[in-house]
């Protein structure tokens, strides 16, 4: 009877589901990182072990795979299974995943025009082993996906957005452009689309009901940063409407406690921008988990140095009498590079 309760507790904090009032603990740490090469295995995840979060989010790129059919990329998804890491860190933690360009673009279609979006997604659940319980298996706006750990007064939310599944495409630039800059950290492949959709109203609908959920501390997670520059690097400046959009959101609803959370950069930073609630609001920028290899762009956002050789972020919540989070970039050793301590309820800098 014993092993029973003990069985159902794991299983309920592996599908995220509090199921009656928690101990009061110390911390509670979120954990998130992408971009990785599925066909070889990764020292990354040793550090990942140490550093022992209780949720890990995979913000895309999971598969390294440029997929013309749906047989490349489950043959992709059956050699990343082969690896120890991964499914041991599924064991210790919560694991929850999104999509990006490599593991969701079949045939070069990479938004809401991928023809097959529909078979990628059952894989992608299948893979991801989403309960059938689950309102991502029947939601009509994608892999969106919203999380509460804890009781109160120690709850975190971790909100997950789905940048592919309503996405109109970038368009690149010619090809000697193309060429050029590839050869300038500064510019990426990518021109502006300033009207084009990321979200679409259904998803945007449910973020708002999401962001008015009780929680003391709240991680707004997606695979492309939401602030950095316009300069050709995918990212929520390259859609201005939808970024001003979620401002609009987030200035009406001012939710406390938040975070945000991004991926798709070789390098690790903190950025920092006011004027958008009424505390600054932080974004960690995870690093790519299998290497170091892209220089970092200007950004007049970035709070400090820029981080090559993160390789993924974490957010931590220590549960004090004024509770602070502690955001930090780590190395494939799992040691922080960076850290910087924010004081709630009103987050700002200590």
């Amino acid at each position: 009877m014993i092993s029973r309760v003990v069985s159902a507790f794991i299983i309920g904090l592996l599908l995220s589901v509090s199921s009656g009032p928690a101990n009061a603990q110390q911390s509670t740490r979120v954990a998130f990182g992408c971009c990785f090469n599925h066909s070889e295995r990764q020292p990354v995840f040793d550090g990942l072990h140490r550093s022992d979060p209780e949720v890990f989010v995979f913000l895309g790129n999971v598969l390294d795979v440029d997929a013309d059919d749906m047989d490349d990329m489950l043959e992709a998804y059956e050699v990343f299974n082969r690896f120890r890491g991964p499914k041991v860190l599924r064991r210790q933690s919560a694991v929850m995943s999104v999509w990006n360009l490599t593991d969701y673009r079949i045939d070069g279609h990479t938004g809401a025009n991928n023809p097959a979006k529909h078979a990628v997604k059952n894989h992608f659940l299948t893979y991801w082993r989403e309960p059938i319980s689950s309102p991502r298996m029947f939601q009509e706006h994608g892999l969106a996906k919203s999380i509460i750990i804890g009781n109160e007064p120690q709850r975190v939310q971790v909100i997950v957005l789905d940048g592919r599944w309503n996405r109109d495409a970038l368009t690149q630039v010619g090809w000697f452009e193309r060429v050029a800059r590839s050869m300038d950290e500064q510019l990426g492949p990518y021109l502006r689309n300033p009207a084009g959709r990321l979200l679409g109203e259904a998803q945007w609908q449910w973020l708002a009901e999401q962001l008015q959920k009780p929680a003391e501390v709240r991680v707004l997670m997606s695979a492309t940063p939401f602030y950095a520059p316009a300069n050709g690097y995918d990212s929520w400046a390259m859609y201005s409407q939808e970024q001003q959009r979620l401002e609009q959101l987030l200035q009406e609803l001012q939710p406390e406690g938040l975070v945000l959370a991004v991926g798709d950069r070789g390098f690790g930073e903190f950025s920092k921008v006011e004027g958008v609630v009424d505390y600054p609001l932080w974004q960690v920028t995870a690093g790519w988990m299998s290497a170091e290899n892209q220089d970092a762009y200007n950004s007049d956002v970035r709070n400090g140095a820029a981080y090559p050789k993160s390789r993924y972020g974490q957010i931590e919540v220590l549960w004090r009498d004024t509770p602070e989070l502690k955001l930090s970039l780590r190395d494939v050793d799992g040691r922080p590079l960076t850290t910087k301590t924010l004081l709630l309820p009103k987050v700002s800098p200590n």
